[in-house]
């Protein structure tokens, strides 16, 4: 498949954090089938579309490699390896490993201040009415959630496996495209979360989000097993 006809998901990369950018656009494209098994990764002509240099589409490559979605080859480099629903539940299974142990390891050494604004703020949109803007909203809390207990997990090398998945769900969820009903079936968890660790109960933090995650991963593999259907 050329990458000169690219749809939307190819689109300008807004300035940030552009690797972790590109790695989510890539995945995307990915997910919705536009990158065949075997497709060739051209750095330069991914470059061009994304309106970025060569650097951060070579290390977002080198980030899929780790993690299965590209194999380097000799003389022909990256190229497209098989991606579906298997993929998307081992990615689901690390994320979940990584996020039980974070919020375990986090437990106690989190301001109580900070989890009462949360608490607070989740119980504050759970009564909001749900227009275009509150699964956004909704969203935007789930992220500050989770990335406070990866801030306090006390282990840099987790942290950055936390984020490095992290970047991987946001790639499949905006393929889903089912933010306003993950964050709705979301709510309780986060907000028993919060209470176990509010509580220091460390055991019952883990519980609450592997319960979480699992939740979420089941939701998103029956999504994308309906949308393989339907092609």
């Amino acid at each position: 498949m050329s990458t000169s006809n690219l749809p939307g998901s190819f689109s300008m990369v807004p300035r940030g954090n552009i690797r972790e950018v590109v790695v989510q656009r890539i995945l995307a494209a990915v997910i919705r089938g536009e990158f065949p098994v075997g497709h060739r990764m051209v750095i330069q002509s991914l470059a061009e579309q994304f309106g970025v240099s060569a650097t951060p589409v070579r290390e977002a490559l080198v980030e899929l490699a780790s993690i299965g979605i590209v194999e380097n080859l000799p003389n022909r480099g990256a190229v497209m390896r098989e991606f579906g629903v298997t993929q998307i539940r081992e990615i689901y299974q690390l994320r979940r490993i990584l996020e039980v142990e974070a919020v375990r390891t986090a437990c106690g050494n989190i301001e109580p201040r900070q989890l009462a604004e949360l608490a607070e703020q989740f119980a504050a949109i759970a009564k909001e009415k749900r227009d275009n803007n509150w699964s956004q909203n909704a969203m935007s809390l789930d992220i500050r959630l989770h990335s406070l207990i990866a801030e306090r997990c006390g282990s840099t090398r987790l942290q950055d496996e936390l984020r490095r998945y992290n970047t991987l769900v946001q790639a499949i969820r905006e393929v889903v495209d089912n933010e306003s009903q993950a964050q709705e079936i979301a709510l309780t968890d986060h907000e028993e979360i919060i209470a176990a660790l509010q509580a220091n109960d460390c055991d019952l933090a883990a519980e609450k989000m592997e319960q979480h995650i699992r939740q979420t991963a089941s939701l998103v593999e029956t999504l994308v097993q309906e949308r393989e259907a339907a092609k």
